[in-house]
Formats: structure tokens, sequence, C-alpha cells
């Protein structure tokens, strides 16, 4: 990126948490990097929790709905404790034929 694109971003004004402003670096907004982070945050944990490998943990949150469920459910489950996060997601799994 050059300097010309960084001094336009840095000109942008901002209005309040919810805003659009991208990211100098990879042109991600605030709210897609804030989804991001937690999805994988709770990945990892899901993952500790029931000793799995992260690509194990991945593929099973995949195929039983779970990163599907924390996708569309970012705006609630972001602001529960990654303990209550985790259950929940095993509760969808196991709704969604999973079998831990």
């Amino acid at each position: 990126m050059d300097n010309s694109t960084l001094e336009q971003l840095e000109k942008t004004p901002e209005h309040g948490s919810n805003s659009k402003r991208l990211h100098p670096e990879n042109g991600l907004d605030r709210e897609t990097k804030n989804r991001i982070a937690y999805v994988n945050f709770i990945i990892i944990r899901f993952a500790r929790g029931f000793k799995m490998l992260i690509t194990e943990d991945f593929r099973y949150l995949e195929e039983y709905g779970g990163l599907d469920f924390l996708r569309k459910n970012y705006a609630y489950e972001h602001t529960q404790s990654e303990h209550n996060a985790c259950l929940t997601l095993l509760k969808v799994c196991r709704k969604n034929g999973g079998w831990l």
C-alpha cells in the first residue's frame, strides 16, 4: 500500500465503533477483523477443551454446523464467556449429528 493511500485512510472520519474504516494493511474493516479473531479464538479454545488438533476441530465444527452458527450469531456469541460459547457449539454440533 502506498503512502497516498495510507494518508487517505487516515483522513477518513470514524463514526463510532461500528465504523467501516478499512485497516491499512489488509483492507478489512474492524468488524470483519473482530469476527475473524473471535472465530479463531473459539476454534482454538474448543480444540483445547476436547484435546483435538486445530485442523480436526475446524473440520468438525465445519461439518456439524458450528462455524456457520458462529458466523450467523456473532453479535450475541461474542458477548458470552468462552466457556458458554464452547458449550453452545457443542450443543449445536450434537444437534447436527456431531459425536463429541
